[in-house]
């Protein structure tokens, strides 16, 4: 059920439509499956060096379970809502650029709806 209807459902109105979205955990594993990483990998922080599994971590965050900024950034083991605004903005101007990429995000993103069946 969580698999058909959470992504159409999920709505600030509602708080509890955020129960239905994959929780954290789930969408840091099977990212990090991905890229063979673990999660000190992918939240560790590197200034000045591209991280695409942290930054398609954190914009799955964001957009499966419309997590605010803040939130999300906590779990990365950042002080500023900034950084994650930045990396979902990469994401975002990458999926228009990178069918490979979106290729990457879509399997990943369907690996996640798929665990929550």
């Amino acid at each position: 059920i969580k698999d058909r209807f959470f992504k159409e459902k999920i709505d600030r109105e509602v708080p509890a439509s955020r129960y239905l979205a994959p929780d954290m955990d789930t969408i840091l594993r099977e990212v990090g499956l991905h890229y063979d990483l673990n999660r000190n990998s992918m939240t560790r922080v590197r200034r000045g060096m591209e991280n695409e599994a942290r930054d398609m971590a954190m914009y799955l965050i964001r957009s499966l379970r419309s997590e605010p900024l803040m939130k999300v950034g906590a779990g990365f083991g950042l002080n500023r809502y900034s950084s994650v605004s930045s990396a979902v903005m990469r994401v975002k101007s990458r999926l228009q650029k990178d069918n490979q990429f979106r290729n990457r995000l879509e399997h990943i993103e369907g690996n996640i709806l798929k665990g929550q069946s």
